[in-house]
């Protein structure tokens, strides 16, 4: 579940999947701003039910639509829909891609999967599942107003999953619910979903659901103060030179992922300026790369922006060796 707010209205959506087929569907509600002071919107009802336990709840319906573009409609008729609390194993049941076995295995998947121009529409492809064995570092940036966790997922050498939780106005105990789920050890969380994107070319999870030994746990519907969060930053600041690379990688991703339509001047834009601080510290072949974009042709484009991500991927190693 994710809570919103804007100047007028206030909101939320919550998805759910079917274990069964793997698609997955969406219940979304907004109402006026001037109501959310009385009735927050964890607490409204939708469909008969309240938002909380439909979004740590499973539904068991025998009159479910769905609308074309995904949106869950219930019957409330005669008892022909009831919501159940989500089971520990109940995810269990979900297969690939949505459910990963780790972080190493979601980061082959999104590397071998095709550009978003490509792929077939989907509003919710960057959601997944992911497991957790053990929190080695939490912390409150409050600089980013973040919460920060990093977090052992599935097996492999490089298996840290970093999780990022940005401070909402509209669900203002989410951060201490997911704090406090990270901290205990009596009932400690084993799995995750969320969000995935790059930030500073790193991958990293923003999660909507926590799912522990025994219940799930739907970070937007706490409406009490649970704990206090940790002050220390767990997020390690790059230098300058390894910021710079993390940008023109997080760029060049994006780029080919969504593609030059509707971005192609604010991109060229920001690939030149991003080309002279590269030139400052020396990154002069990566430089001319990025400066190319202007007058090229797409094609071209598309070869140069791969270029660049090989660029990258050689200079990290030897930044890393240096450091």
């Amino acid at each position: 579940m994710r809570c919103w707010q804007d100047i007028e209205q206030y909101g939320l959506r919550i998805w759910f999947t079917d274990p069964d087929t793997g698609s997955i569907l969406h219940l979304s509600r907004s109402w006026q701003r001037s109501e959310q002071e009385n009735s927050p919107a964890a607490t409204r009802r939708l469909f008969s039910f309240q938002a909380g336990a439909l979004a740590g709840g499973q539904i068991v319906s025998q009159a479910a639509k769905r609308s074309a573009d995904g949106e869950l409609l219930l019957a409330t008729r005669n008892r022909l829909s009831s919501v159940v609390p989500l089971s520990p194993d109940a995810w269990q049941m979900l297969s690939a891609p949505l459910r990963q076995p780790g972080i190493v295995a979601l980061r082959e998947y999104l590397r071998q999967r095709p550009p978003a121009c490509i792929r077939p529409l989907n509003q919710v492809d960057n959601l997944f599942i992911l497991p957790v064995a053990e929190c080695i570092s939490l912390g409150w940036d409050s600089s980013r107003q973040t919460l920060d966790a990093q977090v052992i997922s599935g097996e492999g050498e490089d298996n840290v999953l970093t999780l990022s939780l940005p401070a909402s106005a509209c669900s203002p105990f989410a951060v201490e619910r997911m704090a406090a789920l990270l901290q205990q050890t009596d009932d400690p969380v084993s799995l995750v979903s969320g969000f995935v994107s790059f930030v500073e070319g790193q991958l990293t999870l923003e999660p909507r659901v926590m799912m522990t030994k025994t219940r799930a746990w739907a970070l937007d519907a706490e409406t009490a103060p649970v704990a206090p969060l940790p002050s220390a930053s767990v997020l390690p600041v790059p230098p300058t030179a390894h910021q710079l690379l993390m940008r023109c990688q997080a760029l060049l991703i994006q780029l080919l992922h969504n593609g030059w339509r509707y971005q192609e001047q604010s991109a060229i834009g920001e690939a030149e300026l991003l080309a002279n601080d590269l030139t400052a510290v020396g990154f002069y072949r990566l430089a001319h790369v990025l400066g190319q974009f202007r007058n090229t042709e797409s094609e071209a484009r598309v070869e140069a922006m791969n270029n660049g991500v090989l660029l990258c991927e050689q200079l990290f190693p030897m930044l890393q060796q240096q450091g």
